[in-house]
């Protein structure tokens, strides 16, 4: 009732004052960012590898965008390189996730045929680079085994100014902790790699300008 009067008030007001034109559009609307992906202290890592536990070396490239010439759809796409120092062969099947600030979270290779996968394979131009699958399978040890591979996620708007890349595999380290929902059961939470990044401006029109990192560390997930 009292929103109702507030409203004819208003308008009345409005009215007094001569605003005697043409309606205005109503601005559109521009989604806002959420507050940076915080996270539990209790649930940080170092980056070392704890006793008793073995750790690939990661070395990650560049978050970039492509926008397919043909589909006109946008996507993100990541490259890294990866080295098995830990003493013996190890199995390589990562796991990579993007969240954006405003909730959605994309699994890789989701929605990205393997056209598209090869047009940014080709772009990359490196002859070594794989696939995220081709680049499965027995990571052998030392410099001369290591792998490089690159990742798709498929973008349908390209609003979000935070991203935040979960990257786990390359360790063995795990925790186990009581089920927040309380069912009883432990929930297994694995060491892995998170990196937040900013991206400023319009992403599209960046082109293949890397996306900044801001921060690189540690968590069970």
């Amino acid at each position: 009732m009292f929103a109702l009067g507030a409203s004819a008030f208003a308008l009345t007001a409005a009215q007094d004052s001569g605003a005697g034109s043409a309606p205005k559009a109503p601005k559109q609307s521009v989604p806002q960012a959420a507050k940076p992906l915080q996270t539990d202290p209790s649930l940080t890592l170092p980056p070392e590898p704890s006793a008793g536990n073995w750790q690939l070396d990661f070395y990650p490239g560049d978050l970039r965008v492509y926008s397919d010439p043909e589909t006109h759809k946008n996507y993100w796409y990541f490259t890294y390189k990866v080295v098995n120092r830990t003493g013996q062969d190890r199995w390589w099947a990562p796991t990579m996730e993007l969240l954006e600030d405003h909730g959605g979270l994309r699994r890789s290779g989701k929605d990205v045929s393997a056209i598209t996968s090869k047009r940014i394979e080709a772009l990359i131009g490196n002859k070594l680079i794989e696939d995220q699958y081709q680049v499965l399978g027995e990571i052998r040890q030392g410099e001369a085994n290591a792998k490089e591979g690159f990742v798709v996620w498929s973008e349908d708007s390209l609003l979000a100014t935070e991203l935040h890349l979960f990257i786990r595999g390359m360790s063995s380290e795990f925790k186990k902790i009581p089920n927040p929902s309380g069912s009883g059961e432990d929930v297994t939470m694995h060491k892995t790699m998170k990196r937040d990044y900013r991206v400023s401006g319009d992403a599209e029109a960046r082109g293949s300008t890397p996306v900044e990192c801001e921060q690189t560390e540690w968590i069970l997930r």
